[in-house]
């Protein structure tokens, strides 16, 4: 298996495009899969300099509803004819994050998007095939991000707090492997991992997440107890972790400082094999 960044917030060459976002491309032996999209069509750009040609493509996974993931869903869509894309049903909710400057800024997609025909719409968990499974509906609030209490969704003209019911995750099992992919790990990837276990019984062999870290509170002393919880629980795993975004560098530096050689950073260029 072979998973290369192609967007993310920092990049690994200055030939590189990086911005607040994420995309992955990951091939294994039986696909080619786009995993977000970005803010916008920049991550294309990245793609060709990498030798990724992205339409070839055959299937592609949006891990939720923000823009930093999925705003260059139609420039994938036009540089690609034949891959679907598979999504939560609730992916198209009008998001917003309540910045701490009164600003209540739109987050989403954009609305008119919702009708290319090669969206795919799910209400929870799902398979895609023997190596491929897709799941959602996390709870529990263990280890939870407080930088989530910014992040809304408009309902009835009213902004409630955003469950992340639009949030999904990708389990490969390729070989006697087994890689979690998620995007910003909104309902904490401690959460993540329980409700994967469900489907991995013997184990996650790598896990690959946003850990949604940044900013988390405005006190540094809370965000490195904050990372020291996280880290305690997944040092009780044997995973090997790869990180990247919403976690930023500073709350990867507290994770690392945690567990050591047991977590890495991606940035746009990396490429990983497994």
């Amino acid at each position: 298996m072979r998973i290369v960044t192609l967007m993310e917030n920092t990049a690994v060459s200055p030939e590189l495009s990086n911005s607040h976002g994420l995309s992955f491309y990951i091939e294994t032996k039986n696909h080619k899969i786009l995993f977000d999209m970005g803010p916008d069509g920049t991550f294309l750009e990245n793609a060709q300099k990498l030798g990724v040609d992205v339409s070839k493509v055959d299937l592609a996974i949006l891990s939720h509803g923000h823009y930093d993931h999925g705003g260059g869903l139609k420039a994938f869509l036009d540089a690609n004819s034949t891959a679907l894309v598979h999504m939560q049903k609730k992916a198209f909710g009008e998001f917003y994050a309540h910045d701490l400057d009164g600003v209540n800024r739109y987050i989403g997609l954009p609305q008119e998007w919702k009708d290319e025909t090669r969206l795919v719409f799910h209400a929870g968990d799902y398979k895609l095939d023997a190596g491929l499974q897709v799941f959602a509906g996390v709870t529990g609030r263990e280890c939870y991000s407080p930088a989530n209490d910014l992040l809304y969704v408009s309902m009835n003209g009213r902004h409630i707090p955003d469950l992340f019911m639009h949030e999904q995750n990708l389990l490969i099992k390729e070989g006697d492997k087994m890689v979690l992919v998620a995007g910003c790990a909104h309902n904490g990837i401690v959460n993540i991992l329980k409700k994967a276990d469900a489907y991995a019984p013997r184990g996650i062999d790598y896990v690959i997440s946003g850990m949604h870290l940044m900013d988390a509170y405005p006190e540094k002393e809370k965000r490195q107890m904050l990372c020291r919880n996280v880290a305690e629980r997944l040092r009780q795993r044997s995973s090997r972790y790869y990180t990247c975004h919403c976690t930023s560098l500073e709350g990867y530096e507290m994770l690392r400082g945690e567990m050591g050689e047991q977590i890495r950073y991606l940035s746009a260029g990396s490429v990983l094999e497994i």
